[in-house]
């Protein structure tokens, strides 16, 4: 073969390979948005499993539709309230957080930038939820009560919150900071390591919400996904999030029918004792 046919060959083999990769990239977007959009809000092995969690809480009380919602620090994104918004149509989700970007194209959502240390509404609220933030805030006792009162009599509490007692599976992800891939931004920090799971329950029963479910996350095999997605992010591994997602699904799947001992995290749902409630 002379070497103008090979290197038609070559160039044959090159294009050829693009247009794989390029279908397989298309492929990857389009699987990531519906996950993202219809299920899980989004990939990323840790907001997976939480957003997990809050469905199996919420879900239910939200079917029915005609519920306010407040996704108490949502981040810049607001990945969950969208997902709530665009599974719950006849429900209406604000998402609140010191970062926003737009509320994106659906109209019973909205994605507000403000310090939830601001917040005064008063029984505004049929459910508020705040996932991994309060262990950010100095003051927590006071966002707390702020969120408590922005809670119609009735309405549901759900809290996630990382335990005081951590364990990790690699040394690597021992000081795991929050800002790794991005420029650091006031109110990344934790200021706290996590929560007592007994001492935070009993702070919302002082605040007139009873406590119907307190359960134990991240144990195990999730812990250990976990950390493998986020030692892969660390290095780039590109897809990193969908390769492990049906191991998380998983191993979530398996702490719920099996609660776990103890855990890297936990959540709590209460429901906001008072007149009304039912």
């Amino acid at each position: 073969m002379s070497a103008e046919p090979r290197a038609t060959h070559s160039n044959e083999v090159a294009d050829s390979i693009s247009d794989r990769a390029g279908v397989c990239a298309r492929l990857c977007r389009r699987v990531t948005q519906t996950l993202t959009e219809r299920w899980l809000g989004g990939v990323h092995a840790g907001l997976v499993v939480k957003s997990l969690y809050l469905q199996r809480a919420v879900g239910k009380y939200l079917k029915n539709g005609q519920k306010t919602v407040l996704d108490a620090g949502c981040g810049p994104e607001g990945q969950l309230a969208a997902l709530l918004a665009t599974r719950y149509p006849r429900c209406s989700v604000e998402g609140m957080d010191l970062y926003c970007a737009s509320s994106g194209t659906r109209s019973n959502v909205f994605l507000r930038e403000a310090d939830l240390g601001t917040l005064t509404k008063v029984s505004a609220y049929d459910l508020v939820y705040s996932l991994d933030v309060l262990e950010h805030i100095h003051d927590y006792a006071d966002v707390l009560d702020r969120l408590v009162r922005a809670l119609r009599p009735g309405g549901l509490l759900f809290i996630h919150v990382p335990s005081a007692e951590q364990r990790n599976w690699f040394k690597a992800t021992d000081a795991e900071a929050a800002n790794d891939f991005r420029e650091h931004r006031a109110g990344d920090d934790h200021v706290r390591e996590g929560f007592e799971k007994a001492a935070l329950i009993a702070d919302l029963e002082r605040r007139s919400v009873s406590v119907v479910e307190a359960r134990w996350t991240f144990n195990g095999l999730t812990a250990w996904v976990k950390e493998v997605f986020s030692l892969g992010e660390r290095r780039g591994v590109r897809g990193i999030g969908l390769v492990l997602l049906p191991a998380v699904v998983l191993s979530v799947m398996a702490e719920m029918v099996m609660a776990p001992r103890r855990g890297n995290g936990f959540c709590v749902l209460g429901v906001k004792k008072g007149p009304g409630a039912s």
